[in-house]
């Protein structure tokens, strides 16, 4: 039989813990078509317990997972997740205690952190051009295209420039962030 494997995004909207010890987290999805795909997903007790390390009250998952298919007590079918990775990130709150994500977390983000922590070394570079690209991309798909890239501890801008000027602009309190190691 073949393994098929699923990237899920976003915020659980209940959590219990089961009989064996495992977590069961279970997410709601908007599909393309308005709809919403429900999807469980089983951590399991060590795994969990890892990922969990240092987690707060608000938390964005990233979980990779195998498929598995189920029949419930009643006898239905369903598919369920077997979480085999999982990132955490802990959402800021902005000053009326509203999570600031209306984006989607693009690929190699590290963390989510507020805009004002980032040092932009570059002020008067001007970016009129690559911002306008990177503003236009935000507002058609409400989300990042790739992570501002900072230097680990000083959190002095590497790359990303156009992105950190585009959320300044839309007022993004909070942004993805990866880092470098120079």
């Amino acid at each position: 039989m073949n393994k098929s494997e699923i990237i899920i995004k976003g915020l659980p909207v209940k959590t219990n813990r089961l009989e064996s010890g495992d977590v069961n987290l279970l997410f709601k999805i908007g599909t393309y078509d308005d709809m919403e795909s429900v999807y469980r997903v089983v951590v399991k007790k060590d795994y969990w317990r890892d990922a969990v390390v240092g987690m707060e009250d608000v938390n964005y998952f990233v979980i990779k997972g195998e498929l598995k298919a189920c029949v419930n007590r009643t006898g239905t079918p369903f598919i369920s997740v077997e979480a085999t990775s999982i990132k955490i990130f802990h959402l800021l709150k902005d000053e009326n205690g509203q999570i600031d994500l209306n984006y989607e977390m693009p690929t190699g983000t590290d963390e989510i952190m507020d805009i004002t922590k980032l040092v932009n070394e570059n002020e008067g570079m001007s970016l009129k051009r690559s911002k306008n690209k990177a503003l236009n991309y935000m507002k058609n798909n409400n989300k990042f295209n790739k992570p501002i890239v900072v230097k680990k501890g000083s959190l002095v801008i590497v790359s990303g420039h156009d992105q950190y000027a585009a959320a300044q602009e839309l007022g993004i309190n909070n942004v993805p962030v990866s880092y470098s190691d120079n």
